[in-house]
């Protein structure tokens, strides 16, 4: 895991993404299977729409400049980070999720770690992420990366309570 970096989509990971897919349906997480499925039915299409929404080019209407980025390690897609122009209320700035076959094994931390990287670059000094308040690693994984608990807020899209937080990108954390 030292060689750990995220990558803009590519047509170079196109068989470990799609392996990466293939994970959440064989864990029966549906959410994040119908998620990335469009990957596995046209991935040049999935990718270049990927890369538009980052330029803020034909955003699906409600959303904001979305940049998604993918946690390589020893060439394998791990997991995949978003990152907002914008705070997005129930979703925050930061959206993640590690494959289920590499989960438990430090990838959480290390790619919000990495994607407060790339929030820092677009010029987000306070970065708000959430997470089901059941989701006990999430909150781990945030409070890992100095998140500060600012409280709880209602999805109502979701129909659950999550934790808001705040972390800061700036060197004087």
């Amino acid at each position: 895991m030292k060689d750990l970096f995220l990558s803009m989509p590519s047509k170079e990971y196109k068989k470990s993404f799609e392996d990466y897919v293939i994970a959440y349906k064989n864990a029966n997480d549906n959410y994040y299977f119908t998620k990335y499925k469009k990957g596995m039915e046209n991935f040049n299409e999935y990718v270049d729409d990927l890369y538009k929404y980052s330029k803020g080019i034909d955003l699906p209407k409600g959303w904001v400049i979305t940049s998604t980025f993918w946690l390589i390690d020893n060439n394998e897609v791990v997991g995949v980070v978003r990152v907002r122009s914008q705070d997005v209320g129930t979703d925050g700035h930061i959206g993640y999720d590690i494959s289920p076959d590499y989960r438990k094994k430090g990838y959480g931390t290390q790619i919000l770690k990495l994607a407060l990287v790339e929030a820092e670059k677009i010029g987000i000094k306070e970065v708000m992420v959430t997470c089901n308040i059941d989701n006990a690693f999430s909150r781990k994984i945030i409070e890992k990366n100095n998140g500060k608990l600012l409280g709880t807020i209602f999805d109502e899209e979701e129909n659950e309570n999550l934790y808001k937080y705040s972390i800061s990108t700036s060197n004087d954390k």
